[in-house]
């Protein structure tokens, strides 16, 4: 049976450990100088070395001092790089958690080794064992017999009690430079005859996210599956991944504003066989590059790049920090991080991916819009009077009179003069300005709908960003009876609206301040730009002479 890559080529000595020069350097001057610890705890993520580490430092410290050219030496070592050793135990906890377990460790770590000079157990994913057997671990972690030395690994160390940490020499791993990765895969290459071409290894490397083994696994499939010949796009292919021009073009619908141009980005590469989820991932990994190159700009000069890229690579990063803004970055990684968690329950990564970029596309456009056709307060409150039906107008300004007389009548209290009083009602009445929601059983039209639109989105807003940033992309359209119509630029927009939690976040809103009881419906289409009437100076003389105008 054909071995897999990553056990034929797993390290057997300190100097053939990829990325933790820190650890090893350690070990090594422990081991030279007799100062080996009794209980060692390694931690890290998948796949960066942990179990290897141990397995040599098991063999270290029992050869140490031996004779390498001897034959008992040698069969010796063969029999621990095998896994043949009685004096090795490797145990892992997650299908051996129990105190029964635990019990039976410290009962045979009594006896003396068979062979070697220690008995080395070896733990890996420690932090699965029960609360009971790290308590029926404790006193023989902390006080081992002189010829036992644990080694615990795992990728979870908050799981672990204070206790166990505080017995063990801890030894944190990182995650394997992509630089070093590659190095490794082309000496993978070299000894197995696989034909690759730098970009293969450095799209292998990235995608293993500093994980060794996963790079070296996928390696091994890809040369499996390619004739020993591995290039660029086989690489994507396996990963689901999409080649550089989508992203570019991506950046480029970001940068325009362009929501269609990225629309048809992920469709192309989507119906091509790129998954969904990959490329959220790579759109996350390249905003971040992007960033870290717009923060480190000063006097018009890039500072540092990110590195492992190409000098190409280099120049459209420096190119979008140049001339697109950082919020649209931040915007842009939060929302496709957010598509990525949501990808793992959803049956529509697409959906998914298509609504975050939206979100990147779409709401910076309409939060510049907004901001351009947002009058003044005074104004809002102003045509917001003139809108109203004539009656409701004249009870709006008495009321406000009577206010104002009332806070000029009112007498001095705590020695306070009339400027007092007079700064009082002063600070009172813009107050009066803003405009008050409908009253009940009042008649709500188009006009009035529209005057109260960017209440709404303030209201929304204050609750639901998400549903506020659909509703900029959103118009009024008509009032018929009970029902609301409202028209959404695109159907994603109309999809995402209908969802029951905007749709009711907003519904609740709408009612709120209208004092009734509508219904929403979203329909689609392009909304014509529609002239203010109060702006049209024949209207303006027609309302003077008592005319009406009607829809």
């Amino acid at each position: 049976m054909a071995q897999a890559l990553y056990r034929k080529w797993r390290p057997q000595t300190f100097e053939d450990v990829v990325g933790q020069d820190h650890i090893t350097t350690t070990l090594k001057n422990q081991i030279a100088t007799n100062r080996v610890g009794h209980a060692y705890l390694f931690v890290g993520s998948r796949g960066c070395g942990k179990t290897t580490t141990a397995r040599i430092l098991a063999h270290e410290i029992n050869v140490a001092g031996l004779d390498p050219a001897a034959p008992a030496t040698k069969h010796l070592a063969e029999e621990i790089a095998e896994g043949r050793s009685m004096d090795i135990i490797e145990i892992d906890a997650a299908s051996n958690n129990s105190v029964e377990n635990v019990r039976e460790i410290r009962d045979k770590a009594a006896f003396q080794p068979n062979q070697l000079r220690y008995k080395v157990y070896i733990i890996d994913e420690v932090h699965m064992l029960s609360t009971a057997a790290f308590n029926a671990l404790l006193k023989t972690l902390e006080e081992p017999p002189p010829h036992v030395v644990f080694i615990l690994a795992t990728t979870d160390p908050q799981k672990i009690p204070a206790t166990v940490l505080s017995r063990c020499q801890r030894f944190n791993f990182k995650r394997v430079p992509v630089k070093q990765i590659v190095g490794r895969l082309h000496t993978l290459c070299s000894g197995e005859n696989i034909e690759a071409d730098e970009h293969a290894l450095m799209l292998i490397a990235r995608s293993a996210t500093g994980s060794l083994r996963d790079a070296i696994s996928l390696l091994d499939q890809l040369a499996s599956s390619n004739s020993m010949r591995i290039t660029a796009d086989d690489v994507r292919e396996a990963l689901g991944a999409t080649d550089s021009a989508t992203v570019r073009a991506l950046m480029d619908g970001l940068a325009a504003h362009d929501a269609a141009a990225g629309l048809d980005a992920i469709q192309i590469a989507v119906d091509q066989g790129a998954d969904a989820r990959q490329i959220a991932r790579q759109m996350v990994d390249y905003l971040r590059a992007v960033l870290q190159v717009k923060v480190s700009q000063k006097d018009g000069a890039v500072q540092s790049l990110p590195g492992e890229v190409s000098d190409s690579e280099k120049l459209d990063l420096a190119n979008y920090a140049g001339k697109m803004n950082s919020s649209v970055f931040l915007r842009g990684i939060r929302s496709f991080s957010n598509a990525i968690n949501e990808m793992r329950s959803s049956i529509d990564a697409q959906l998914l991916l298509d609504m975050a970029y939206l979100e990147c596309a779409v709401t910076e456009e309409a939060t510049q819009q907004a901001e351009a056709r947002t009058p003044r307060q005074e104004d809002v409150s102003q045509r917001a009077e003139t809108r109203a039906p004539k009656q409701e107008a004249r009870e709006l300004k008495q009321e406000a009179g009577s206010q104002r007389t009332e806070a000029r009548a009112q007498p001095e209290t705590r020695g306070s003069s009339d400027r007092h009083g007079k700064v009082e009602a002063r600070g009172a009445a813009p107050e009066t300005k803003t405009p008050l929601p409908v009253e009940p059983g009042g008649v709500v039209t188009t006009e009035v709908l529209r005057s109260v639109w960017k209440q709404l989105i303030a209201e929304v807003n204050a609750s639901n960003k998400p549903a506020a940033a659909l509703l900029r992309s959103c118009h009024p359209y008509a009032v018929e009876g009970d029902i609301i119509r409202i028209k959404a630029d695109h159907d994603l927009f109309r999809q995402r609206l209908d969802d029951a939690r905007n749709k009711d976040m907003v519904t609740r809103a709408l009612n709120q301040l209208l004092n009734g009881k509508f219904t929403i419906q979203v329909i689609t289409g392009q909304v014509e730009q529609e002239t203010d009437l109060n702006d049209d100076p024949v209207i303006k003389v027609a309302r003077k002479l008592g005319g009406v105008v009607r829809e």
